[in-house]
């Protein structure tokens, strides 16, 4: 609702008045309750009015246990994506920790696995959203290179295996040659070499 609101150029009575005509059942019975309580209703900003909204249907508990949450977030397994939507669900009970771009930027940063944190530590971004841009773009090319790295290493893991039999069929063959060879009084050279002098 607020996101809405800010787009449009409703004065501050305008916007609570709005959003009151949204409101229903125990949403609009705490509204009469706090419009009754005021010495002038009238003046109340939508400022004023989020805060009192917020304080009401979040205890002051849940918000310690968010921003607490926020502050010590950590992506670990989570994809970027799924890091940046908590991030941001969380950020909104942090706003002070994230008023500004440099602020946001931090937190992120700091919250991010070592793999993708090293890569990203060392530049400067223009902002929040470039930031999380190159960082999906890096958490991409890592699972690329991932994928790449694994399927080399089934092919080289199958290919020696593959060659080291066929080698040790080929010594069986020859070790059979030869004892053959020596049964029948035939000159192993001749088994192994065949049409050479050496026979």
């Amino acid at each position: 609702m607020e996101r809405k609101l800010e787009i449009t150029q409703c004065s501050d009575g305008e916007k609570v008045r709005f959003t009151v005509q949204q409101l229903e059942g125990a949403a609009l019975d705490w509204y009469e309750n706090l419009r009754g309580g005021l010495d002038d209703p009238e003046a109340l900003t939508f400022e004023e009015f989020c805060a009192a909204f917020r304080d009401y249907y979040v205890p002051a508990s849940i918000k310690e246990l968010k921003k607490e949450e926020f502050r010590t977030l950590q992506q670990d397994n989570k994809t970027v994506q799924q890091y940046l939507t908590e991030f941001t669900t969380l950020a909104c009970y942090v706003p002070e920790d994230v008023a500004r771009d440099a602020d946001r930027q931090r937190h992120f940063l700091k919250g991010l696995n070592s793999a993708l944190k090293v890569g990203m530590i060392a530049h400067d971004f223009s902002s929040f959203q470039s930031l999380v841009n190159k960082t999906l773009r890096l958490e991409e090319e890592r699972r690329k290179f991932g994928e790449d790295r694994k399927r080399k290493m089934s092919q080289n893991a199958g290919g020696p295996s593959q060659r080291q039999r066929g080698m040790e069929s080929e010594v069986k063959q020859l070790h059979v040659a030869v004892t053959t060879a020596r049964t029948e009084a035939i000159s192993p050279t001749t088994v192994l070499f065949p049409g050479t002098l050496l026979s």
